[in-house]
């Protein structure tokens, strides 16, 4: 009896100190595949949005603007609006709906395109609307203190800095980066 008590504390003891341990490993290979995953995605984007600009340059020979206006003092745009036609054919008829003559917040503007299922190329965010990937251009000064995620594009002598900016509050049509 002795050995069976001894037996069932030596079981007991396992379970309680082992259980812990091994749910503990294994939450933080779990963990670890999460974090994998994001990344894999954010990679992803990247790639979207790199074969975008390059469809954008071959068709008007230079990367776009980061922020467009295509009449001096007449309203800026976002250069993630220029890149609409470029996301899918499916979005080209709202495309033509935009009117860079009007506010990119216009009732107009943010009928064509402000709700616009987007999710995957310009943000990360279930509505699509919080823009998280920004171009930094020449007089642009760094949109955080924290280190963000960015990836130079390159086609010929022409350059665009792609940022990944996961805290962001700019709307993905608004002209800000």
């Amino acid at each position: 009896m002795t050995t069976l008590r001894a037996f069932k504390i030596v079981l007991l003891s396992a379970c309680l100190v082992g259980f812990p341990a091994v749910a503990f490993w294994l939450g933080g290979l779990f963990l670890d595949a999460a974090i994998r995953g994001k990344d894999g995605r954010s990679q992803a984007r990247f790639y979207q949005l790199e074969v975008m600009l390059h469809l954008y340059h071959e068709e008007h020979g230079a990367f776009p603007p980061t922020k467009y206006q295509p009449e001096p003092g007449g309203p800026i745009h976002s250069w993630r609006v220029l890149l609409v036609p470029h996301t899918s054919r499916s979005f080209i008829e709202r495309y033509s709906q935009y009117d860079f003559s009007q506010e990119w917040n216009s009732t107009n503007n943010l009928q064509a395109l402000g709700r616009m299922p987007l999710f995957g190329y310009f943000s990360m965010n279930s509505n699509g609307d919080v823009a998280q990937y920004l171009a930094i251009g020449d007089n642009d000064e760094w949109p955080s203190r924290k280190p963000l995620r960015s990836r130079l594009i390159t086609k010929g002598k022409d350059r665009f800095l792609l940022v990944e900016y996961p805290d962001s509050d700019i709307h993905w049509m608004e002209p800000k980066y």
